[in-house]
């Protein structure tokens, strides 16, 4: 099930999406649930108790401006993980949208192929997202999903899991962790693995998580974590 907001106060169009998103549904056996929001208030309040995979966005409402609304959402901790594909009739405005980390941009008139593409690869994203990291201690085998997963640190012998909520550790080796999580963690220090999604701001020798944690990037590692980073960041673009 994907659960897709709009926020748009032209009629017309969020018809027009949710017919094709629901269209997209049926054609590809995937259940989508769709909710409408004609202004800011209705959907800042809503965000409050409901979560949605994705928000499609207009920059430019009647009486708001897309990108401040997008700003507040990411100030909330419910907005920091929700994804926002933007729609505007003006691309010059794709570059102001850097720091709000915005899932896709999608220009009026919106073609239908590209609003599947979207969709296609939010699909994609989710299913990684499911990926599992699993790890045994005197209790038993554990199991967090790797989205999750903010770092993991060692300390001594004991591999540290953080987390949002919580911080959880058993004995093991970080170097066995990062064999086993390569493609979705980046190892930045013989102490430090990160999740690339959790890096809320970069620096030549330390990265800030989003969870405001300062790491230190260890000089041998700092020409491969910048180029990865903005693989990721081009990614979210």
């Amino acid at each position: 099930m994907l659960e897709l907001a709009i926020c748009d106060d032209d009629i017309i169009l969020c018809n027009w999406l949710e017919q094709k998103l629901l269209h997209y549904g049926k054609a590809n056996d995937c259940q989508i649930s769709i909710e409408i929001y004609y202004s800011a208030e209705q959907l800042l309040n809503r965000l409050e108790e409901e979560s949605y995979d994705m928000l499609f966005l207009d920059i430019c409402l009647e009486h708001e401006n897309g990108i401040d609304i997008g700003t507040e959402i990411r100030k909330k901790n419910y907005g920091k993980e929700l994804r926002i594909t933007y729609i505007s009739t003006y691309q010059e405005y794709a570059m102001k949208l850097f720091r709000i980390h915005p899932f896709d941009f999608l220009v009026k008139p919106i073609r239908e192929e590209e609003l599947f593409r979207v969709i296609g690869e939010l699909r994609e994203l989710l299913k990684e997202r499911k990926k599992i990291f699993e790890y045994t201690d005197t209790k038993g085998i554990h199991k967090i999903s790797y989205d999750k997963i903010l770092y993991f640190y060692s300390l001594g012998k004991r591999v540290h899991i953080v987390t949002s909520e919580k911080e959880y550790e058993y004995r093991g080796k970080l170097k066995d962790v990062a064999d086993v999580t390569e493609e979705y963690f980046l190892l930045i220090h013989k102490s430090y693995l990160i999740n690339m999604e959790h890096v809320e701001h970069y620096e030549y020798d330390n990265v800030v998580m989003k969870d405001k944690t300062r790491l230190s990037i260890s000089k041998a590692n700092r020409k491969k974590v910048r180029e990865r980073l903005l693989q990721t960041e081009k990614k979210r673009l």
